[in-house]
């Protein structure tokens, strides 16, 4: 295994807010200079997650830049990020293990930004989400939960996008949003969806007037054997947390959907508006 340099490459739609979007990789070998880089090749594919942006003049920008080789390793990565502080940024760098540059450059380019998987969803990711969204399901028709209080087709607007959960339920005063998340398969997928949903779900709850909570119903990532996994998770965790995003692991998602049915069930018995239980008649 070899040791390398590497920055990410950053777009910044608002420098107000400073919410980056990864859109690259720099790879540097310190021993010799040599580089490796690789940029998204479809920027306007930001356009949902950074509406006004100005996309033509960062995709000019990206085009423009001459990645050539850099004799000083790291601190040459280092004066990326000194020099670049608006549009365009570049984080500081850090080091990573690999059989080879390339190696290095696809993982990193996969960790962070993700776009060669982005273009389709793995059948493993999506049937691991499917699967939490029937139990969520199920665990709502057991709840006994107000028919009354499921919104359909859940979306919120926000200032600068849609929020757009899974299943959403009214409150008396608000609503409740709730998304699963997949960590089972493709982590690293499920970390970006993670910061997309802290970001959308953050700004959606800005602009609501009614109180607008979230919860991410997550299946645990493979435990033992992939530390890399536990380091995403814990990573999307972070994220949700911050931006007062309640994280519940499967194993508590019952308990849960019982807790969001009796704060439902109140409000719809004080408009008498009850759910029948199964079998009753």
């Amino acid at each position: 295994m070899n040791t390398y340099s590497y920055t990410v490459s950053r777009f910044v739609p608002d420098r107000i807010k400073n919410e980056p979007v990864n859109i690259g990789i720099i790879v540097v070998d310190s021993d010799t200079g040599k580089t490796a880089h690789r940029f998204m090749d479809n920027l306007r594919s930001l356009k949902p997650r950074c509406p006004g942006a100005n996309l033509r003049d960062i995709e000019d920008i990206v085009g423009s830049i001459q990645v050539g080789d850099m004799p000083g390793g790291v601190d040459d990565l280092a004066r990326l990020a000194d020099i670049h502080t608006y549009t365009l940024q570049f984080t500081s760098p850090r080091a990573v293990t690999a059989p080879t540059q390339e190696d290095a450059l696809r993982d990193m380019f996969d960790t962070y930004v993700g776009e060669a998987a982005a273009a389709g969803p793995a059948p493993a990711r999506v049937a691991a989400r499917k699967r939490l969204l029937v139990e969520i399901d199920a665990e709502v028709v057991r709840s006994e939960m107000v028919e009354e209080a499921a919104i359909p087709r859940p979306k919120f607007a926000g200032s600068r996008g849609i929020f757009r959960p899974d299943r959403a339920f009214r409150l008396k005063n608000g609503a409740i949003a709730l998304h699963a998340l997949s960590f089972a398969a493709q982590p690293w997928r499920a970390l970006k969806d993670a910061k997309v949903l802290a970001v959308d779900y953050e700004d959606a709850a800005a602009k609501t007037a009614a109180g607008l909570e979230c919860a991410a119903i997550v299946d645990l990532p493979p435990g033992d054997g992939n530390p890399k996994g536990q380091e995403m998770y814990e990573q999307a965790a972070g994220h949700l947390k911050d931006r007062d995003c309640e994280v519940v692991p499967a194993g508590r998602m019952p308990g849960y959907v019982r807790g969001v049915a009796r704060r439902v069930g109140r409000a719809g018995r004080a408009k008498g508006r009850t759910r029948p239980r199964p079998g009753a008649r």
